[in-house]
């Protein structure tokens, strides 16, 4: 089999000869040349998009040797992972449907769950949530987007997981030591965004997560990457997004351990380096469509792929119904999901002028614990 190049083509000859056939895929040049075929052919941007997701895929599968990217589908996978502060959906709009919503251009918090949709907003961003977590532990979130200049788009985000000192109880002191400790999980992240056409885009964020446990630390720098596309036809979008992308990490310092000495049968303590665990690092792809419009209603309906490394795979569906672009109700169900699996929420936006003020709330199951809730307040100018 010989691969030839013609023009900025690549073709596939199994016998070597002149009868050639064009394989899969084209190769664009740079520059301005590429800027104009972008232009006269979406299906050349859509290969594009498509092409860059699965390379996107495949590099990251095989860099990370040290996490098991593909492990043994199914519940075999939980508790495989560090940082799961970073799996809580911190968008209340998002939440009410059912998460799916990594084609969809909501609000500032977007560029959470895909990078890519930073581009796609034409104004200056901004998003808080509050989410009251089980056991008295409280979630904030903030995240801003702007555009640069051009195409160019930048955004800022800060999340921490945190709750009230606790006492420090053993089994001696039962009731308490009189010490106190405190428990955090916090990151920081910048994003940027480019907006190739006027149907494709693409993000990508740099954060630093740290978690502090009672004076363990430890902390590490994680990527996500995004793509956001309008197909052309009607409203429909199609996006890909990988998130909380990183190495192995483990908490500073060490800690005694008890061993059994081989020479001499008894016990001794050693000094030992805590273990290494993989970030809960998720693959995302999914689809948004207005299914049904008039002149002031719609109904959004959104399907999404969830690919977990710390769990079994699901399927999330979100409805979003819409009344004069003031009014919203959501509804969101997760398919191979025991907890959470059951969303709903409503929002409200209030033109002032130029600024729009954003309300939104969302309501989730929890099976065995208490059911959080969110509450997301946002501006847009």
């Amino acid at each position: 089999m010989i691969f030839l190049k013609n023009d900025n083509h690549f073709f596939v000859s199994p016998l070597g000869g002149e009868n050639t056939c064009p394989l899969l895929f084209t190769i664009f040049k740079c520059g301005r040349r590429a800027r104009g075929v972008y232009k006269n052919s979406w299906v050349r941007v859509f290969i594009r998009n498509i092409f860059a997701g699965v390379i996107i895929f495949l590099v990251s599968i095989t860099a990370v040797q040290g996490q098991n990217f593909f492990p043994i589908l199914g519940g075999q996978r939980v508790g495989t992972s560090i940082f799961t502060f970073l799996k809580i959906g911190v968008s209340a709009r998002a939440v009410g449907m059912g998460e799916a919503v990594v084609a969809l251009q909501q609000d500032a918090a977007s560029v959470y769950y895909n990078p890519g949709a930073i581009a796609q907003f034409e104004q200056t961003e901004f998003s808080a949530s509050r989410i009251q977590w089980p056991a008295d532990i409280n979630y904030d979130f903030f995240s801003v987007t702007t555009k640069l200049k051009g195409r160019h788009y930048a955004g800022l985000s800060f999340g921490i997981l945190h709750m009230a000192p606790m006492m420090e109880t053993t089994e001696y002191l039962p009731h308490g030591t009189g010490n106190y400790f405190v428990f955090q999980d916090r990151f920081i992240a910048l994003t940027y965004g480019a907006r190739m056409t006027d149907r494709f885009s693409f993000g990508i964020t740099l954060k630093q997560v740290e978690e502090d446990l009672a004076g363990q630390t430890m902390s590490t720098v994680m990527l996500d990457m995004g793509t956001f596309y309008w197909t052309g036809f009607r409203s429909l979008r199609f996006s890909a997004s990988i998130s909380h992308f990183g190495p192995q990490t483990q908490p500073r310092g060490t800690y005694e351990k008890q061993v059994l000495d081989t020479e001499t049968g008894e016990e001794k303590t050693v000094m030992t380096e805590f273990e290494s665990f993989s970030p809960p690092t998720v693959f995302r792809v999914g689809a948004a469509m207005d299914i049904w419009q008039t002149e002031r209603q719609s109904i959004l309906f959104a399907l999404q792929l969830n690919h977990p490394v710390d769990n079994a795979e699901n399927i999330s569906t979100g409805l979003e119904y819409n009344f004069a672009k003031m009014f919203f109700l959501r509804g969101g169900y997760k398919i191979n999901k025991e907890e959470e699996n059951v969303s709903f929420g409503a929002g409200l936006i209030i033109p002032m002028g130029k600024l729009k003020l954003r309300v939104d709330y969302a309501y989730a199951n929890f099976n065995h614990l208490s059911d959080p809730q969110r509450v997301s307040i946002g501006l847009a100018f």
